[in-house]
């Protein structure tokens, strides 16, 4: 199972995406699941699993990328939305709470508010050791040091603000076609990470459009 656990679709300021369109690519492009983790929201998250809730061959996972007071955490597997600007802490047992799963969203990026770009140590349940939007991968390379000498699960995902970024960094591994599955075998720590950064034209193009959009 081929799957992306961070996109971003309209309902996040920064995203062209819409939810229709995410799953419409990712299902033809060969992903077999996805979470949309919208920034301190999970209406797109939410959109996604009533518009496509019959799909047997393809998991949505239910999801929220969380503005902590300290940085990012994506939220994976929750049910309510959980409010952003707490610390970091209170929040992985919010999501823990929900029986879900808190992953430090590219990490060690200080202008993408990584979490331990801010703090030394936090207890989540997975990092980001391979987030497809670097330049040189020094940050995705702190992160896999840190899983490595901490025994934390790693995971590979887009952060995708547009269709063509989707898939770009993804995780791989085995389990069954269920949320829960998924997240069990997350927390096993037993996933493969891989891709590549997110084409540095497209980003240009993106970054351009969204000040166009500003003026």
């Amino acid at each position: 199972m081929i799957i992306d656990t961070h996109i971003h679709s309209t309902y996040s300021p920064d995203s062209s995406s819409t939810v229709a369109d995410i799953v419409k690519y990712s299902r033809k492009i060969g992903l077999d699941a996805v979470a949309i983790a919208d920034h301190d929201t999970m209406k797109g998250s939410k959109e996604a699993l009533n518009r496509f809730k019959g799909l047997k061959d393809f998991v949505i996972i239910p999801a929220m990328e969380i503005s902590t007071n300290k940085g990012h955490i994506v939220a994976l597997g929750i049910k309510e939305e959980i409010s952003p600007g707490l610390d970091p802490e209170e929040t992985v047992d919010l999501i823990r709470d929900q029986g879900g799963i808190a992953v430090a969203a590219h990490p060690f990026v200080r202008y993408r508010e990584g979490i331990f770009s801010r703090i030394t140590s936090l207890d989540v349940d997975a990092l980001e050791t391979l987030n497809s939007r670097y330049i040189f991968g020094y940050s995705n390379w702190r992160a896999r040091k840190m899983a490595e000498e901490t025994n934390v699960p790693q995971l590979g995902a887009s952060d995708a603000h547009f269709l063509g970024a989707i898939g770009s960094c993804v995780t791989e591994l085995e389990a069954d076609f269920d949320v829960e599955s998924i997240l069990e075998v997350i927390l096993s720590g037993k996933t493969n990470v891989f891709g590549d950064r997110t084409p540095l034209p497209l980003i240009i193009k993106e970054v351009i459009n969204k000040k166009i959009k500003k003026v």
